[in-house]
């Protein structure tokens, strides 16, 4: 879910135009990070405390343009990486990774109404 309120806010503090690129780079950014998350999933890399990184820096990432559950669904992440549970790591990984990615698109499709606000 994508929050509105936080989207125009960054448009009223830094302008429209702007607010369109940092939101380019926003998907850029997270979509580099997801790709962490992915490579986990697939056994590609196991290292926990880089998946906390990522997830860490993905909660202020999606928390910052307004994809308030990616933001969550990070933070989840996060916690469970910082308790080291394998099982709840992985299932807290997939969670991330599908609400994340599904929310980076909801946002920069929200984005759109700030072009005729």
């Amino acid at each position: 879910m994508s929050d509105l309120d936080i989207l125009r806010q960054l448009a009223n503090d830094v302008g429209t135009d702007t607010a369109l690129k940092l939101l380019g780079i926003f998907k850029a950014d997270a979509d580099k990070r997801v790709a962490v998350i992915g490579a986990y999933l697939q056994g590609d890399d196991d290292d926990a405390s880089h998946l906390r990184i990522q997830a860490h820096s993905l909660k202020g990432l999606c928390n910052t343009y307004g994809a308030v559950d990616g933001g969550e669904a990070a933070r989840a992440l996060q916690e469970a990486c910082e308790q080291g549970d394998a099982d709840d790591i992985r299932a807290k990984a997939k969670t991330a990774f599908d609400t994340i990615r599904r929310d980076i698109e909801a946002t920069l499709k929200a984005a759109q109404i700030l072009k005729s606000d």
